[in-house]
């Protein structure tokens, strides 16, 4: 019951249902090909998948680039401040 409250899961399940039925509209009743929805849902996963690939490779350059510099400027800051 725990996960039924989770806000995320609620996300993802009524996401699945929206986009489901969207698939079936656009099926059944304006006659897209099953080959176009197929071809869709095949380039959308490889999209994603892509996606979370540079994710992965661009997180370190970003965690890097978020560090502090250096230390050792720090220090030198603090002791110049304290002189004055």
């Amino acid at each position: 019951m725990r996960l039924l409250k989770d806000p995320l899961f609620r996300r993802f399940v009524s996401g699945t249902v929206f986009a489901s039925a969207f698939i079936w509209v656009a099926v059944a009743f304006f006659d897209v090909d099953t080959e176009v929805v197929r071809v869709l849902f095949v380039y959308s996963i490889g999209f994603v998948g892509l996606m979370m690939l540079l994710g992965l490779v661009l997180s370190p350059l970003f965690l890097l680039s978020r560090k502090k510099r250096s230390s050792l400027l720090e220090k030198g800051r603090g002791t110049d401040e304290a002189d004055e």
